[in-house]
């Protein structure tokens, strides 16, 4: 085998490593890039929820029941402490347990009900 003239006769070096502020420059590009289309992705989600009319009565709905809760548990208090009612003590560790399956029922039937719709 002969020799081209130009070429080292050895294996050729391979170039230095990138130096660490190129590796953090390259780092920010791809996190830049990520973002930007994690971004794009969520305007769109954003906007195709905006007229989905689901989305609105879902919201009225949770809205209500919040505030009727919110309601209630106001009235409670009110009864007890300010009127002098002697209602009966639920401890916390009673309800919470309830609140976790109401909330589940909700999220079955409202799935149920777009499925339907």
């Amino acid at each position: 085998m002969t020799d081209q003239p130009g070429t080292p006769a050895g294996p050729t070096p391979e170039p230095p490593p990138p130096t660490f502020e190129q590796r953090m420059e390259g780092f920010g590009r791809d996190a830049q890039a990520a973002g930007e289309r994690i971004g794009r992705q969520a305007q769109a989600a954003g906007e195709r929820l905006a007229h989905d009319p689901t989305v609105q009565t879902a919201a009225d709905t949770a809205a209500r029941v919040w505030g009727l809760l919110l309601i209630a548990v106001g009235a409670w208090f009110f009864a007890e402490v300010t009127l002098g009612y002697d209602l009966p003590s639920i401890p916390w560790r009673d309800v919470w347990p309830l609140g976790l399956i109401v909330v589940g029922l909700i999220v079955v039937f409202r799935g149920m009900r777009r499925r339907g719709a």
